[in-house]
């Protein structure tokens, strides 16, 4: 297969992995550790927080650092919940089972390997070393693209152009024209390609974004990728 670019960029959460599965996984994990009952309006409280700051931080609103502790600190407060345990010794146990899991989006696993066949496959994340380390491993990902780039590594995270700018001084890419960003995020994968002076693909299976001036493509599915390459 012959394909318009040479370089894809691929984001991981809610790109190929499904990571409202593995929040929950690692969330319930969490709550058992520290004797605390894990239920389904608990979860929805602690993915909004977290949701919410991960938000911030592509912004520049918050450091990973605050990012840490306020995400459990908040979800605890709207949970009303107590622990006595730190909240970074909590946050530490949270990623440690992150870490442990690794669900693929169905149909996620061929769409790399497919695309593999006519193109580089770049991992670009802004999560968290230990997690996405351990999630890619689970998962063969890192092993299948041909390379993983993670944000908390590089010291610079998407949107910002200076991510993009170490990738591509690193691969040596000099034709921006070549290159794609796949991923789900408006305002972390899609105006980071803005930024970066490449073409930006949102990857949206709801169907509830029709258009955006930071997209050139959007797709509810994989297929669709193809007939736009």
């Amino acid at each position: 297969m012959n394909s318009r670019f040479t370089t894809v960029l691929l984001d991981v959460d809610e790109t190929l992995l499904d990571f409202h599965a593995d929040e929950k996984f690692a969330l319930k994990a969490t709550m058992d550790d520290f004797g605390l009952e894990w239920t389904e309006e608990k979860n929805d409280i602690y993915l909004m927080e977290n949701l919410l700051l991960w938000k911030a931080f592509e912004k520049g609103e918050v450091t990973r650092q605050q990012l840490w502790r306020l995400r459990f600190q908040n979800f605890f407060e709207k949970a009303h919940l107590t622990v006595d345990e730190d909240l970074d010794r909590v946050n530490e146990m949270y990623v440690r089972h992150l870490s442990e899991s690794g669900t693929f989006i169905d149909g996620a696993c061929e769409f790399v390997k497919k695309l593999k066949t006519s193109a580089k496959v770049y991992i670009t994340t802004n999560g968290l070393t230990v997690s996405q380390t351990g999630r890619l491993k689970n998962t063969g990902l890192d092993k299948l693209a041909d390379g993983v780039y993670i944000s908390q590594l590089m010291g610079c995270a998407k949107p910002s152009k200076d991510y993009f700018d170490y990738i591509f001084n690193e691969l040596g890419i000099n034709d921006l024209d070549k290159v794609v960003i796949v991923g789900d995020s408006l305002t972390s994968d899609m105006q980071g390609g803005r930024n970066a002076g490449i073409t930006t693909c949102l990857f949206n299976p709801k169907g509830d974004i029709k258009e955006s001036p930071l997209c050139d493509y959007i797709i509810r599915d994989y297929d669709e990728f193809f007939r736009i390459i």
